[in-house]
């Protein structure tokens, strides 16, 4: 049974999806290329029996691909993408837009990157070819209706389990916690220098303060940290 959606047809001007370009996460920061962490989660789909794995959050796409995007998400420097690895192909679906520039063509030489929107028809070919032994592995609590509604039911060819990123992430390289220190050690410098601000302000110059402008010169001290 389908769902209807009930938004689509009231959003009237509903904006594109933001096609910010993606730019290469440097091996010396990721600690891990892609070539690694495709090899890792391919022997995890082997335990799971699974033939295909579907990355949905952006995170875990940028993780993965070892790529950053500013500008789609306020804030957060992620692409909107989604990624899936078969046993033989590992599978960008975003805009042509974002990944035009020679570095990132290089990077993903290795990477077929198709349309955004071909992921959900992809999914049910994969599940039709095969329907006794293909199996999608895709954490339903970190994937959208339309891919989990993709495979056809009653949903025998759904893994639904965590997915293979998710403690990748939370397990850091050492590259990774060396990146951690670096940065705690610039926050702690515009940490110190706000705090200094702080007890000169109510201490030297006898004022109370809003959340508002403590809020404005954190960031500020923030900013200025290369």
């Amino acid at each position: 049974t389908s769902h209807p959606n009930l938004v689509d047809p009231l959003w009237e001007s509903r904006p594109p999806i933001p096609t910010s370009p993606f730019r290469v996460h440097p091996l010396e920061y990721a600690g891990l290329s892609v070539a690694d962490k495709v090899e890792k989660i391919r022997a995890q789909m082997t335990e799971q029996k699974a033939t295909l794995a579907v990355f949905c959050t952006l995170d875990d796409v940028a993780y993965l691909l070892n790529m950053r995007s500013m500008g789609d998400v306020e804030t957060c420097p992620v692409g909107i993408a989604y990624a899936t690895i078969s046993h033989d192909q590992v599978t960008l679906y975003c805009d042509a837009a974002k990944v035009q520039s020679p570095e990132v063509k290089e990077h993903l030489a290795d990477v077929v990157v198709k349309p955004y929107d071909d992921i959900v028809g992809d999914i049910k070919g994969h599940c039709e070819a095969a329907p006794a032994t293909n199996k999608v592995w895709m954490d339903k609590s970190r994937s959208n209706l339309a891919l989990v509604s993709s495979i056809p039911a009653p949903k025998q060819q759904l893994v639904d389990s965590q997915n293979a990123v998710t403690p990748m992430k939370a397990c850091k390289n050492e590259a990774e916690m060396e990146g951690m220190r670096k940065a705690h050690i610039v926050d702690g410098a515009a940490m110190a220098k706000f705090m200094a601000w702080l007890e000169h302000t109510i201490v030297v110059e006898g004022r109370s303060v809003s959340e508002v402008e403590v809020d404005e010169v954190l960031t500020g001290c923030r900013a200025e940290q290369p």
